[in-house]
This record gives structure tokens, sequence and C-alpha cells, in this order.
């Protein structure tokens, strides 16, 4: 950072509480930002919506009071067979609904409605686990070269899922291959972007 003032950062370190944060507005170069304004206010995240309504209509009766009781091995079905991903919805802080993006929603139903009573929602998924698991690859192989800091698999409010990648930030190459992908499936969430 060319211009940044070494004190300014210690302090702006301080008001974040030791966190090691501080907001940089300037011009960023091929390996450079040139420092307009370095501050200790962060600018907010996006707040992560709260998953209270599950899509599916509630059945007969409403949706059942208490906590969803998964099996040990439900978690190793998510990478096989017609489950993509698993949610917990919560209509209420009595109520929890396992809603699961599944690519066989009758399958689904047939094999987990039983175990769970009037706690289930099952919904088509816009994508298989082959492509999750084609784009985990990727971003597996490209760890170093795309300045990775993390990634994995959620949901958005329809229990939809999508894999967000958090990165220093989005190179050419990288927006490029996200921009082949089906829309929907990559969120590129990188530590510097534009104002």
């Amino acid at each position: 950072m060319i211009g940044a003032d070494g004190e300014a950062v210690a302090a702006g370190i301080a008001a974040n509480r030791g966190l090691g944060y501080v907001s940089v507005v300037g011009i960023w170069g091929d390996e450079s930002i040139e420092v307009e304004v370095l501050s200790a206010e962060i600018p907010a995240r996006e707040a992560r919506a709260a998953r209270r309504d599950p899509p599916c209509p509630p059945p007969p009766g409403g949706w059942r009071h208490g906590m969803v009781e998964l099996d040990v091995d439900l978690r190793d079905r998510e990478s096989s067979g017609p489950i993509v991903h698993l949610a917990i919805f919560r209509p209420s802080p009595e109520q929890e609904v396992l809603v699961v993006a599944a690519t066989d929603v009758d399958a689904v139903i047939r094999q987990l409605s039983p175990k769970l009573p009037r706690q289930l929602c099952v919904v088509p998924s816009r994508f298989t686990r082959a492509q999750i698991d084609e784009v985990y690859d990727v971003l597996h192989a490209n760890w170093r070269n795309w300045r990775l800091e993390s990634f994995g698999t959620g949901s958005d409010q329809q229990a939809q899922p999508f894999i967000a990648a958090m990165m220093f930030r989005v190179t050419a190459e990288m927006a490029e291959w996200a921009d082949a992908l089906p829309e929907g499936l990559v969120r590129l969430e990188p530590t510097l972007s534009p104002a």
C-alpha cells in the first residue's frame, strides 16, 4: 500500500480490538494500492438472511415443533445419490424443518419422510452433485494461484445450493471461469473490491 501511514494502520487495528482490519480506499495498480483514505471504520458486510420460511407449503397441521433429529449417515448421503444439499429452516424458535435440495424429489421424500414427519421439505435442485464437485475440483486446483481464502457450500432462501468462494481479489482468469458456469452456482466474495 503506497501512502499508507503505519501509525494510522496500527491505530485502526487497535480501534478494531486487534482484529487486524482496516478499510482502504485508493487506486489499485498491478501489485499495489495508492492509498487515498485509510480508516478503522469497516464497511458492513451484506447480512445473511435468516432461514425462516421453508420453500414448501406447511403440511396439514403445520410444521412439527421440535428439533430435527438427523441420522448419523445423512450427511454421508449428501455426497452421493439424489441429495445435493441440506439446510435447516426455523419457522419459529421451537421448530426446525430439514430442507433438502435433491435431483430426485420423490426418492428423497420416500426415504426421509417416515423419519421426519412434518419436518421435511424437499425441493428440486438447480444443480447436480457432479456440478458442485466439479467446481470444488477447480477451486482446489487453483487454491494458490487465485489466492483463495476459503470456499464452501451454502444455500439461498429457496434452499438452492451455491458455492461461496472468498479470495483476496477476483482475477480475469477466475472471472472468465465463473462466467462460464451456470448462473448462481458460484458466488465470488473478494476481500478487495471496487468501492
